[in-house]
């Protein structure tokens, strides 16, 4: 397959014994999950297949899926670790200004006032206040958050993100 795969979610242990699985999810929207009619599962052995969804259950302690053809608790059990993956194309598109984390990470740092690169993305954090961007600033990590007004423009076209730092960076105390 040429087009990129992008992890959805991993499956957990099997519930129950008609062959449902439950799953973590590292998607924003979990109702996703039930508009998704087949997904391709990445076994712990690297091999890749598809596989049709025949049901999704949201329920407060997570979500629980059923693949047709998966029938008992041991069959859901050869499915343990596996990734959920779908193609890149079938991702939903977000409002202008939004990036996925894949995407962010990896990014070029720009400073907004001098337009002058000053490092690059490394990780993203998802805390409950908001995303807060990990970034490496010439071999210095700093962090910056998307709730406050550090974190200018996300411009996945141009792979970069313009800031600007309330603290100096390399400023001596």
């Amino acid at each position: 397959m040429s087009e990129e795969l992008v992890l959805i979610a991993r499956i957990g242990k099997p519930h129950g014994i008609r062959g449902e699985v439950s799953i973590q999810s590292f998607s924003h929207d979990d109702r996703r999950f039930q508009k998704l009619k087949q997904v391709l599962l990445r076994m712990p052995s690297g091999e890749i297949a598809a596989h049709a969804i025949s049901s999704v259950r949201l329920l407060p302690t997570g979500i629980l899926l059923k693949f047709k053809g998966i029938e008992d608790r041991d069959a859901a059990e050869t499915l343990r670790n596996a990734e959920i993956l779908i193609p890149e194309s079938e991702r939903p598109k977000l409002p202008k200004g939004r990036a996925y984390y894949d995407e962010v990470i990896g990014m070029i740092v720009v400073d907004d006032e001098t337009s002058e690169a000053i490092g690059k993305v490394i990780n993203v954090l998802d805390m409950p206040a908001g995303d807060v961007f990990v970034l490496d600033l010439n071999g210095t990590e700093h962090l910056v958050t998307n709730a406050g007004g550090e974190v200018r423009n996300v411009d996945v076209s141009k792979n970069e993100m313009r800031v600007s730092l309330l603290e100096t960076y390399g400023a001596s105390k």
